[in-house]
C-alpha cells in the first residue's frame, strides 16, 4: 500500500519516519522550505542522546502523482481546507484517508469534501518538533486506533492497521472509533488545561494544595460533555485517566502547556474552543476548561502581536 503522509512533523514525521524505517512506501506532501531541510538532513528523529536520521521522498502540492492506498492527514487545523485542495488529485476511489487532528471538529470539513473516504483515527504519541526542524521523541512508539465512522466492519480498515503495524506502534480497530476519539479529546482537553494554568507537568499540580482536587473536577468537566454528546468514557477507562491526571510526580505535559511555555502559538480552539462550545449547546458549565482556554487566548494574541 502505498502512503501519502501529509505534513512532517511532531505527528506526521514521527509517524512516517517509523514507517518508512519498516520499509513501507511512503512520500511526504510537504512545503518547499520542509522538504529542502528533509533532504539536507534528513527526517530527524531524537530519543534523548539517541538521533536518527531517515532519508524520505518529499512531494509537492503540484506534483502529486497516486495512486495512494492510504493517505495519513497531520496538519494544523488553519492549513486543513488549503491541504484539502492539496491532496484532491491523490484522492481516487480506493484511497483511505485517516485524519490525526486533535478534537472532533475536522470530521465534517473532510467528510463533506470527501465522504466515505474518511476514516476514524486516534493517534496516541508524546512527541515534539524542535526549532531546527528535529523530531523529539518524549516516549517510546505510539497507539493508533483506525474505524469506519460508522462503525461498521471493513476490509479496508483491516488493510490500513497491517499497513501502519510496524515496530513499536499499537495498532488496533475498536468497534466504535468515534467514542475513541471523544475519549482522547477527553484526555488532551483534561491535560492540556491542568499543565496550562500550571505551566508545567501534572506534577506541578498535584504537589500543591487542592490540585489533585482541581485536575480531577477538570476531568469531569471534559467527562461530561462527551457524555451529553452521546459518547461517554467508559467507567474504567475514566478511573484510569483519574489516575493519569492525579499522578504525584508525574511529568506529564501537553502540546499545548509546551508551546505555552516555549512561546509559540497553541492550538486552543481546536482542543478547548470546540469542546467548550459544545459544552454550551448542551447547558453544561465547564468554568475550569473556560479559564485555561482564556490563558491560551491571550497568549496567542500576544504571539500574534509580536509578529505583526
Amino acid at each position: 500500500m502505498k502512503i501519502l503522509v501529509v505534513g512532517a512533523g511532531a505527528v506526521g514525521g514521527f509517524v512516517g519516519g517509523r514507517l518508512v524505517g519498516a520499509g513501507r512506501e511512503v512520500d511526504f506532501l510537504v512545503r518547499a522550505g520542509r522538504a529542502a531541510q528533509l533532504r539536507e538532513r534528513g527526517l530527524r528523529i531524537v530519543d534523548g542522546a539517541e538521533v536518527e536520521a531517515v532519508d524520505v521522498s518529499c512531494v509537492g502540492a503540484g506534483s502529486l502523482a497516486g495512486p495512494y492506498g492510504l493517505i495519513l492527514l497531520s496538519v494544523k487545523p488553519a492549513a486543513l481546507s488549503s491541504v484539502m485542495d492539496d491532496i484532491e488529485p491523490a484522492v481516487e476511489r480506493d484511497t483511505a484517508i485517516v485524519p490525526f487532528l486533535n478534537g472532533m471538529a475536522h470530521v465534517d470539513l473532510l467528510t463533506g469534501r470527501f465522504g466515505d473516504a474518511i476514516l476514524g483515527g486516534v493517534l496516541k504519541v508524546v512527541t515534539q518538533l524542535d526549532p531546527n526542524g528535529d523530531i523529539r521523541q518524549f516516549a517510546p512508539g505510539g497507539q493508533i486506533q483506525v474505524g469506519e465512522l460508522d462503525g461498521a466492519p471493513s476490509g479496508r480498515v483491516t488493510a490500513v492497521t497491517t499497513a501502519l503495524s510496524v515496530p513499536g506502534f499499537t495498532v488496533t480497530a475498536p468497534a466504535n472509533i468515534v467514542d475513541a476519539m471523544w475519549s482522547k479529546w477527553v484526555m488532551i482537553a483534561t491535560i492540556g488545561a491542568v499543565t496550562t494554568l500550571v505551566r508545567g507537568p501534572i506534577g506541578g499540580a498535584v504537589a500543591v494544595r487542592d490540585g489533585a482536587g482541581f485536575a480531577a473536577g477538570t476531568l469531569e468537566e471534559a467527562a461530561s460533555i462527551a457524555a451529553a454528546a452521546g459518547h461517554p468514557v467508559g467507567a474504567d477507562e475514566l478511573d484510569g485517566l483519574r489516575g493519569l491526571v492525579t499522578a504525584e510526580g508525574s511529568s506529564t505535559t501537553s502540546s499545548l502547556s509546551r508551546e505555552l511555555v516555549a512561546g509559540r502559538e497553541t492550538e486552543v480552539e481546536n482542543v478547548l474552543g470546540d469542546l467548550i462550545d459544545r459544552a454550551a449547546a448542551l447547558g453544561l458549565t465547564v468554568p475550569r476548561l473556560e479559564a485555561a482556554a482564556l490563558t491560551l487566548r491571550a497568549h496567542n494574541a500576544r504571539v500574534s502581536d509580536a509578529r505583526s
